[in-house]
């Protein structure tokens, strides 16, 4: 073939219009081959003698897509056909339908624009018998499909978990199930019967279509309530609720470009891993929730520098205490116990992240509850998680009026 230059072959494969992992996934179903060069290259078939090799940004994205000595007519028409067939052609909507778990029971509808519906789970879906547990709902998002069916599933485990993990942010209690399932040892406490089991965990409704051409209707359900403050706690009769401004949130993190949405996205990831992580170790639930704040960080490319040592005059702790006290300012600068607890809060978050101690209740050595030092610790554990919470949402709602005065 007349050999195409980095500009043409980037040009004819739409470099600029695709999404850099839909392009590896179109280029490995025609090459069937890839090798991993470094963290930041991969080429199609090996490195010896590829075909194309792509350039990564060390922060994501495409930064460049380079012919090769072993590329042929025949292979590159065929990665262009799959390209223009499956990315450039236009995507129509299609709605994914998964199960989320909230702490309470979802016995009513809520639909966000014309975007996604949180609804109660059909009858047939296995509930917990009990007030509090992993109580099922039914998550419906609009997204942009493919008529390839691999690429409707890539794209259905992108956006719809993306806006689970957001809701999860806002909506206290909201758990998203793991993309990959795990084994553990379980319980088979039938009567008479009782053994140890090892079984997978997943979750399953019978006849549960997984894909749907609309959002589903409101029907017979009642609307979710929504409420100006989310509950504390737990009653025997509580239900799912929303906050009254959760479209506004949503608003505003639709409206984030991609360095914002990067970090809003991995705050909220680290908030729903410290949930994951309470039963395993309060530390490490601890530490997911600093890391939530931390990943929202802005570190400016030249941090002042002392005279003498050249060390930062800012660590990350003073950024961390700025960003807190900015989004989730103290409900009472007068209140000596609140200032402690913050206080606590970052000298705690040092010292775990150090590596030079542990929560009391991660040491092992003891129950330990006869002293005062659990019980604080839990306490304190409470007030990062309010806190955290707070100061990510604070950003959120600054953004949204930054927006609105424009």
């Amino acid at each position: 073939m007349a050999r195409l230059n980095q500009h043409e072959v980037e040009r004819h494969l739409g470099m600029r219009a695709v999404d850099p992992q839909e392009l590896a996934w179109a280029i490995a179903g025609v090459v069937h081959q890839s090798q991993f060069t470094s963290e930041l290259q991969v080429d199609f078939p090996r490195a010896d003698s590829p075909a194309l090799t792509l350039h990564y940004f060390k922060k994501g994205g495409l930064r460049a897509i380079v012919p090769g000595p072993s590329l042929t007519e025949e292979v590159f028409n065929q990665i262009e056909q799959k390209v223009r067939a499956t990315l450039l052609a236009p995507a129509a909507p299609l709605v994914h339908r998964m199960v989320l778990f909230a702490h309470v029971p979802t016995e009513g509808y809520w639909r966000y624009r014309d975007k996604l519906v949180i609804r109660r789970a059909p009858d047939e879906a296995p509930r917990p018998q009990m007030v509090m547990g992993e109580h099922p709902l039914v998550f419906e998002v609009k997204f942009n499909s493919s008529t390839d069916w691999q690429l409707r599933n890539m794209r259905a485990l992108q956006e719809p978990r993306q806006l689970a993990l957001v809701l999860s942010l806002l909506i206290p209690g909201l758990t998203v199930p793991p993309i990959n399932s795990r084994k553990h040892w379980m319980l088979d406490a039938t009567p008479s019967a009782m053994r140890s089991v090892w079984a997978q965990e997943t979750y399953f409704i019978p006849n549960f279509e997984g894909y749907a051409e609309e959002l589903s209707s409101k029907g017979d359900l009642p609307t979710i309530e929504m409420v100006a403050a989310m509950p504390s706690g737990v009653s025997a009769d509580q239900v799912l609720v929303v906050p009254e401004d959760l479209e506004q949130k949503l608003d505003a993190f639709r409206r984030l470009d991609g360095d914002d949405r990067t970090r809003l996205l991995r705050a909220a990831y680290w908030l729903h891993h410290a949930r994951e992580v309470w039963e395993i170790s309060k530390s490490a639930y601890f530490l997911s929730l600093v890391q939530g704040v931390e990943a929202m960080l802005k570190y400016p490319p030249h941090r002042e520098r002392c005279s003498e040592c050249r060390g930062h005059m800012e660590g990350p702790t003073a950024y961390f205490r700025r960003f807190i006290d900015r989004y989730a300012p103290a409900r009472d600068e007068q209140d000596a116990g609140e200032r402690k607890a913050r206080k606590l809060l970052y000298q705690k978050r040092s010292d775990l992240t150090h590596g030079t101690s542990l929560l009391s209740a991660d040491e092992e050595v003891g129950l330990g509850w006869h002293t005062p030092k659990p019980s604080y610790e839990y306490q304190l554990s409470s007030e990062a998680q309010r806190v955290c919470r707070r100061a990510i949402i604070g950003w959120l709602d600054e953004q949204s009026s930054m927006r609105e005065q424009e």
